[in-house]
């Protein structure tokens, strides 16, 4: 059955969205009170630009470990809009776009992020999927503003696994949560997309599968 329009305004409603965002940050911060952190230190230096899975983004704010704040790109959809007031409370800033929707204007601000000192977040599968294939998006915005592109992912022991397209991920409280790093890559003016795009799908799969390994959970798949 359809969701009816109305329901759909209700949803869509910055009233809405943000009413449903501070129990959903307060649920977060009880979260990380009661976790066991396996979160090492990124193995380099920033400015960098962060890059995870989609189904992971929700847990965004347990990354957050640089002393600028960090600046997510994160679709104008319904959900990215209430993702990013939740990362607002955490200190996370968002820029609004997709590959398909306000890429442009949101690659400029991105850019000059970069310039400013900022480490950078996408997640290279979304915001539509196909699930932990990589969007050749993110290689745009490394060979632009010259940042090596970082792997990472996280795991928590305990979760609610929703049934969406990215097989998003809820963590529960009391769980030991599991963060894992790949090493940087440099996208070159003159590099071969599709040699780099599979090296960096191969890197974020591989962080992946080691952290939900290391949480004790089975790995989630590629669509």
């Amino acid at each position: 059955m359809a969701t009816p329009a109305f329901i759909k305004r209700i949803l869509r409603s910055d009233a809405f969205q943000t009413s449903i965002s501070y129990p959903l940050a307060a649920y977060f911060q009880i979260v990380t009170w009661t976790a066991k952190f396996d979160r090492p230190r990124p193995p380099v230096p920033g400015p960098y630009i962060m890059a995870m899975w989609h189904g992971r983004l929700i847990m965004l704010p347990m990354l957050c470990m640089e002393d600028k704040a960090l600046k997510a790109l994160i679709s104008g959809h319904r959900d990215g809009r209430i993702i990013s007031k939740i990362g607002a409370i955490f200190g996370i800033q968002t820029v609004t776009g997709s590959s398909s929707k306000g890429g442009m204007r949101a690659v400029r601000e991105l850019m000059r992020f970069g310039r400013d000192g900022h480490c950078l977040f996408v997640t290279p599968d979304g915001p539509r999927g196909p699930r932990m294939h990589v969007n050749e998006g993110v290689l745009d915005l490394a060979r632009l503003t010259g940042l090596p592109i970082l792997p990472v992912s996280i795991s928590p022991q305990r979760a609610v696994v929703f049934k969406s397209w990215d097989r998003l991920f809820l963590p529960k409280p009391f769980s030991k949560i599991v963060v894992r790093w790949g090493a940087p890559i440099t996208v070159d003016a003159d590099a071969d997309r599709a040699v780099i795009s599979q090296q960096l799908e191969a890197a974020l799969t591989a962080v992946q599968r080691d952290a939900d390994t290391l949480a004790g959970r089975a790995p989630i798949e590629a669509a």
